[in-house]
């Protein structure tokens, strides 16, 4: 169509359009076919999310049954799941892994312990919503389901042949649990299971200090066990309360309990003055073999 713009003096200023030359470029313009306009369909963005939003509802995601690394065994067992610990001696991410990915929140925290307590539980940190312990016996629990950490058979030794730790956590609990296990400690490490100097297999088992007894006597007992002793003074609160400073006894001064410190090492909780019962003791139930 560029041939009928020839007719048409470039240079002119304006124009007639009534003129021969303006006429015949209407008519040949006007003459012309208009050639149709595709059609194009879109899908609108609004419809391509409601779909994604069906297919969402329609297919939700599934629980995790069980989960396994060298650390830890996990299955879902009615509304708990329960871990089966292989190696409690494993790297504690090992652990973190495995519960994560069944959507529980729970970490087992090794402390450097005496062979007294190596693989065994310290006890549980729980964090978020439970059931009032009151009203299951003691226990920690969620929506009735208790939560636990025991060795099974009861009684048994982990990480020897035929004894697990078993933990139970109800599935769906929305806190945190922290599992404090005992692992052995390295040359040096405090233990962290200080209390069981006095149990079988401790390193001053068989002394009686629930009536106190004198700093000398007990002093040349640990020595003569080949251990090094050490010495805090025990000061008695209002509240019951009890801390603890460092300190070098008379002979006089009277012991009540004994702590295990590292291994070759204990520690004495001492008083200057005799006093008229056990401050470990409350009255209803001393702590163990004191």
């Amino acid at each position: 169509m560029t041939d009928l713009l020839t007719p048409l003096d470039p240079s002119a200023r304006g124009g007639d359009p009534d003129s021969p030359g303006a006429l015949a470029l209407l008519a040949r313009v006007t003459a012309e076919p208009v050639p149709a306009r595709r059609r194009r369909r879109w899908l609108r963005p609004a419809l391509v999310a409601v779909a994604a939003g069906l297919v969402v509802t329609l297919m939700p995601p599934q629980p995790i049954t069980s989960y396994a690394n060298a650390a830890v065994e996990i299955r879902l067992e009615g509304r708990q799941y329960v871990a089966r610990v292989i190696d409690p001696f494993a790297d504690h991410e090992r652990f973190t892994e495995a519960f994560r990915a069944v959507g529980l929140n729970v970490r087992i925290r090794p402390l450097p312990v005496s062979p007294l307590s190596a693989g065994r539980s310290l006890g549980l940190m729980i964090a978020g919503t439970f059931d009032r312990p009151e009203e299951i016996g003691g226990e920690f629990a969620y929506d009735g389901v208790v939560l636990s950490a025991n060795p099974e058979p009861k009684g048994c030794v982990p990480a020897r042949p035929g004894c697990s730790m078993i933990i139970r956590v109800p599935a769906g609990f929305p806190g945190s649990v922290d599992v404090r296990l005992g692992r052995p400690a390295r040359p040096g490490e405090d233990y962290a299971d200080f209390d069981k100097a006095l149990e079988p297999g401790g390193p001053l088992h068989g002394l009686k200090l629930r009536n106190g007894a004198p700093v000398r006597e007990v002093t040349a007992e640990a020595e003569r066990r080949g251990l090094r002793v050490t010495y805090r003074r025990i000061d008695v609160g209002a509240d019951g309360g009890l801390s603890f400073t460092d300190v070098t006894p008379g002979d006089r001064w009277t012991v009540w309990n004994a702590w295990q410190v590292r291994e070759g090492v204990v520690r004495l909780l001492v008083t200057e003055r005799r006093l008229s019962q056990n401050p470990f003791y409350n009255g209803s139930a001393p702590p163990p073999n004191l």
